[in-house]
Parts: C-alpha cells; structure tokens; sequence
C-alpha cells in the first residue's frame, strides 16, 4: 500500500492485545442523561397531571372531553419520551461496552475500527481493524473549525456556528482502496434490532477517505460524534508518538463578504470533509439557486 509497508485487516480481538497508550472512544455520558431525563419526564408527566386532579371528569360532559385530552396528550408525551429515552439509553449502554472504540494509538502504529460501537453484536471475529503502521504514517493533524450552520438569514452568523474536532491521518501512499473495501463491507452487514426478525444495516465507524491527499479523517467532536478523551489530551499522547501537527482553521468569515474564488474555496473544503449536503445549502444561500442548480453548482467545482 505504501513506502514502507502494508496496512493490515485484522480482528478486533488481535487488536486488544497489545496495550495502547491512546484510546479514543465515544463518549456514554450525554446519552445517558439525555435518557435518564426523557425516562423520568414519562413517568413524572403523569404522576404530576394525577397530583393536580386533571383526570377527573367531575361528572360534566365537558369534564369528560377535557379529560380524554388530556389522556390522549398524556399518552403520545410518554409513549414518545419512553421510545427516545430507550434508544439513548441503549447507545449508552454500548458505548460502556468494551467494545466501544475508534482509535488505539500503539508506538508501532494505530489500529483503526471500522465498525460502529451500537454494532457489537456482529460476529467479533470480523475483520474489521485497520492497522497502520507508524512508518506508514507521514503526519497527523489535528482540525479544529467552527463551521456555519445554515438557517435563518436574519439570525446573525455568529449563533450559527457548530464547533467541529477531527484528526487527518496522511499517510505516505495514497491507495486507500483497502480500507474503504472493508469500511463498505461494513456498512453493508445485516444486524439485529429489538424487533424479533428484522435487520437493520451496520452503521460503520464516523471516518473519511481523503484521496487526494492519501489521507483519512477521523470525526473528533461533530454533530454525532464526541469522542473521548478530549483532542488536546489526544494531542499531548500522540505527539510525542507520531509527527503532528495542530491547524487552527479560520473561523466562517461572514461569506457574502468574500469574492466569489474564496467562496469556491469554501464549498470545496465543505465537499472535501464530505458535507456535500452542508454545501448544497450554502450555495443556494448564497446564489440564490434552487436546489437542483445548488447541487449542479457544487458539483461543479
């Protein structure tokens, strides 16, 4: 694959056995309480609409319309917060699981999974890590950028902005056809969910193929993914293992102030770290175009 020498797929299993230095994982902490308070909102609705006497019809037909409203509200509030409090409270509990893990940095290298954490009761015995070896590894950089959420114009920029982590991984070949195989692979496995018989699609680890640059982006801290330990703990391990790099990208500059190259340039960068969706919209901010004109303009470039 390339200078030096090969990367390879191995199991999960052979990965742990060598202890590492870094392990970056995602963090359990936000869904369980995120679900612990959707959970306590089901139970504590009812009991305080009970406390305060608003399932007593008082004998009136009103009284009875009122109150099956209320029923009926009652219901969907807590059916609803029961169903979402559930589903984070299951990625919670897989995120605890040992299996939840995205890097393993080692002094020889770093192994790389591919697999999503939610996906642990696929077969183990998968090939679904990526080793790379540290003379494989030309330079790791790590991203740090506030990127310009869309939304209402009349909302000052400034309270659309997402803070985005992620570390690139540029290696010394540039074939990255290996590992975006297995990546695919992944993503195309059948696995189980709570409903008896029915499958759902691996999700795959939150990872980036970067060919132009013979490189791969590992989502840090975005809209879906907060990985721990933090990127400036990460930075200070890894730094003194690999050649690294830290980029402070500029923050969005409002665009409409731009020349039209630099905005160009935005979209790019956005298309290249694969929110093609994200430049999209913002073209069709900025230009004016409907949504097929946006796409073809992104296209474009």
């Amino acid at each position: 694959m390339g200078r030096y020498g090969k990367i390879e797929l191995i199991p999960e299993e052979e990965a742990l056995k060598n202890p590492a230095l870094l392990t970056a994982k995602m963090s359990w902490v936000g869904h369980l309480i995120v679900a612990l308070f959707l959970l306590g909102w089901s139970v504590a609705f009812p009991a305080f609409l009970a406390m305060n006497d608003l399932f007593s019809t008082g004998g009136s037909l009103f009284g009875m319309v009122f109150v099956s409203f209320i029923w009926f509200i009652c219901s969907a509030t807590v059916l609803i917060c029961t169903l979402v409090g559930l589903v984070f409270l299951s990625s919670a509990l897989a995120a605890m699981k040992k299996s939840n893990w995205t890097l393993r940095a080692v002094p020889e290298g770093l192994y790389l999974k591919l697999r999503h954490y939610s996906d642990y009761r696929l077969n183990a015995a998968d090939p679904i890590v990526a080793f790379i070896p540290a003379r494989e590894i030309r330079r790791m950089r790590f991203m740090r950028q506030k990127t310009r959420m869309i939304g209402d114009k009349d909302i000052p920029e400034d309270k659309h902005l997402q803070n985005e982590q992620w570390l690139n991984v540029a290696l010394y070949g540039n074939d990255l056809a290996p590992i975006e195989t297995a990546l695919n692979e992944e993503r195309r496995r059948k696995t189980s969910t709570w409903i008896k018989g029915v499958t759902s699609r691996a999700k795959g680890a939150d990872i980036k193929f970067l060919p132009d640059s013979g490189g791969i982006r590992i989502d840090w801290t975005t809209r879906k993914t907060r990985l721990t330990p933090s990127m400036t703990a990460a930075e200070a391990i890894l730094d003194g293992i690999y050649r690294t790099q830290t980029d402070e990208a500029e923050e969005e500059a409002p665009l409409l102030t731009l020349s039209k190259e630099a905005q160009d340039d935005r979209l790019r960068e956005m298309v290249r770290r694969g929110d093609a969706i994200g430049a999209t919209a913002l073209a069709r901010e900025i230009h004016g175009l409907s949504l097929t004109d946006a796409h073809q303009y992104v296209k474009s470039l």
